[in-house]
């Protein structure tokens, strides 16, 4: 199965939005992520839909997960609820949400699908941490669930590849480690089971340490494919 890209939108404005996604339509991806905690002014959300026929995941981070977000958490929840209503096809809640259930079941009535996330930005916990994190997801009844660490050692690779070949089985889930010792799990994670991996449109524009760009992740996807039957 040929591994699916996620192309980050790291624009600060519509205007450049519209620049990334034309560049977006020369690379083969499978899904686009809106950051909107990088946007420096309000958009027109229904705009933005139309400019792609990707599915489009709407993201808003908080600082203190990794975005850029200083508001509120009820505003930039409306934020993704306008998302949701504009025809994003998924719509990415935090686990740090205090009332995550509740915004699942919002997104969700609004008409999208839900992606829950946990980032670690410090470590890699022990297996175990990283199943409990997995079990939330049918919890809260979310589509998918997204579980991001830093790697410290090159073992936390190994770690993340196999519980990503485990929990696949169970469920949708996206799972890889940042940093630079964190790339060959970046990579990996879709040969594995993972749904996805995320991929920057071109160097400069990444969105978290260790991001590849769209062209590096196909030509290393093109050696792989030579040698593997995935």
């Amino acid at each position: 199965m040929k591994p699916k890209i996620c192309v980050v939108i790291t624009a600060k404005n519509f205007e450049e939005i519209k620049k990334m996604f034309t560049k977006v339509e020369r690379f083969e991806v499978d899904l686009a992520e809106l950051r909107i905690d990088y946007l420096k002014e309000e958009v027109n959300l229904q705009k933005v839909r139309k400019l792609s026929s990707l599915p489009l995941i709407a993201t808003n981070r908080p600082t203190f997960e990794g975005g850029f977000s200083e508001k509120p958490e009820r505003e930039r929840l409306e934020m993704l609820f306008k998302a949701a209503e504009s025809g994003f096809d998924y719509v990415d809640l935090e686990f740090s949400i205090k009332s995550l259930e509740e915004a699942v079941r919002k997104v969700k009535g609004l008409g999208s699908k839900t992606i829950v996330s946990y980032h670690d930005f410090s470590s890699t916990p022990p297996t175990q941490k990283l199943f409990e994190l997995f079990s939330r997801k049918e919890k809260v009844k979310a589509e998918i669930c997204k579980i991001v660490t830093m790697a410290k050692s090159f073992e936390d690779n190994l770690k993340i590849l196999g519980f990503v070949l485990e929990a696949s089985k169970k469920g949708k889930i996206v799972s890889f480690c940042m940093g630079r010792l964190g790339i060959l799990s970046r990579i990996l994670s879709p040969i594995f089971g993972g749904e996805y991996t995320y991929a920057s449109i071109q160097t400069g524009m990444e969105s978290a340490e260790g991001q590849l760009t769209v062209e590096d992740l196909h030509k290393v996807y093109s050696i792989i494919g030579g040698y593997l039957d995935y």
